[in-house]
């Protein structure tokens, strides 16, 4: 399966630019993932000011961003496999600054699912550009690490933009997050133009590489896929609702409650590199996917139930649970594959994640309709996350 057996790898010589290219996409995908995780602080502030009573409705800003990534993620897999991503990745970034400026300037909340679709659009296509250049730059033995340092940017944009945006929202309005949006996403333009470029891995790979039909009917890439996409609507249900759910049903400040949601990304940000070099030494994947997702459904549940004095260390348990799945997902997307495939692979699990994303917050908001529970709500996340744990356990990989 895959290209890499366990075997050590020769560096290639021509591989030592492979610090400078993931530190140039590592921003560009911070820049991406502020702007898409600066809305949840904004929910509320924005149901107001345009009439919104529907937690479901409201859930659309998240779920629209991730609607492209449905559409694109695939074609955009084979075209960056077979053109490269230079071209793809700037269209990238442009497509995210200019939804970032359309949703800070939007007049009516149409406006700003607007400006939410086209950076949706831009994501989509950024997601399958940078995480497809990794293994073109890494071999085998430093993919873990590599994918694990990667995994960073999400966790970190989340923890900088929770109480950042609550702070400028309090204090100015709702629409300064954006437009700090806006300006990140215009100097990653820049970023990816001048520093990522396709790697020599990817030629090397070539040969190997199986023909796309076969690389698409591959079982394990769609078992992965589901992981992905069953941890996407858990995560990110948690993150999107944890502030109003403290806020509503628990009486917090905002800005702790922010705070509080992001203390999950806070706490995973040491553990995702961490466990990406673990595997990398023991070279097996598969046991962190399986007790990533198990300890997610325990904490989960643990959260639903949990006084306020204890909330802190049983966020702070999630996110070190957490921290377990994206390395490995993202290893063994190439692993199955290998390099020159590796673009399809990202856009099946970028659809798989697009779908958990789309999914995720729309159901919880209205469960938060329907029930006006905060402990069912916690429930549910961990149910999707007990799943996960399940299909996790019948993958056939190391």
């Amino acid at each position: 399966m895959g290209y890499s057996k366990g075997r050590r790898e020769k560096m290639p010589e021509n591989t030592r630019s492979r610090w400078v290219i993931l530190s140039a996409i590592f921003y560009v995908f911070v820049a991406y993932a502020f702007a898409f995780q600066v809305v949840p602080p904004a929910i509320s502030s924005i149901m107001k000011e345009f009439d919104i009573i529907s937690h479901a409705q409201a859930g659309l800003l998240m779920t629209i961003v991730v609607i492209p990534g449905i559409l694109l993620a695939l074609p955009t897999g084979i075209l960056v496999d077979r053109y490269g991503i230079r071209l793809i990745g700037l269209i990238s970034t442009t497509l995210t600054a200019l939804g970032c400026l359309i949703t800070a300037v939007g007049i009516s909340f149409n406006a700003i699912l607007l400006g939410r679709l086209v950076l949706g659009m831009g994501g989509a296509l950024m997601a399958i550009a940078t995480y497809t250049i990794v293994p073109q730059w890494f071999p085998p033995q430093e993919l873990g690490k590599a994918m694990g340092i990667y995994g960073i940017p999400m966790p970190l944009a989340t923890v900088i933009a929770f109480p950042s945006s609550s702070v400028l929202i309090l204090n100015y309005d709702w629409r300064y997050p954006f437009y700090v949006s806006t300006v990140l996403a215009v100097m990653a333009i820049g970023v990816f133009a001048l520093f990522v470029k396709e790697g020599p891995l990817k030629a090397e790979k070539r040969k190997r590489s199986p023909s796309t039909l076969k690389a698409l009917k591959k079982p394990e890439l769609w078992k992965i896929g589901l992981v992905w996409l069953l941890f996407q609507v858990a995560a990110l249900s948690f993150s999107t609702w944890t502030k109003d759910l403290m806020v509503e049903f628990r009486g917090m400040d905002p800005v702790f409650a922010s705070s509080l949601a992001s203390a999950q990304m806070f706490a995973a940000i040491p553990f995702v590199p961490l466990y990406g070099l673990i595997s990398d030494k023991i070279q097996k994947r598969k046991p962190f996917v399986v007790i990533g997702s198990t300890l997610m459904f325990l904490t989960l549940t643990l959260i639903a139930y949990s006084p306020n004095s204890t909330l802190i260390p049983s966020i702070a348990a999630l996110g070190i649970a957490a921290a377990m799945i994206p390395p490995m997902v993202m290893t063994l997307t190439p692993e199955i594959l290998g390099p020159a495939q590796a673009g399809k692979g990202f856009g099946v699990i970028t659809i798989c994640a697009n779908v958990g994303v789309a999914l995720g917050p729309p159901i919880i908001g209205t469960i938060v309709d329907l029930t006006q529970s905060a402990t069912l709500s916690y429930v549910t996340m961990a149910i999707f996350s007990a799943v996960g744990a399940i299909v996790a356990h019948t993958l056939k990989t190391r």
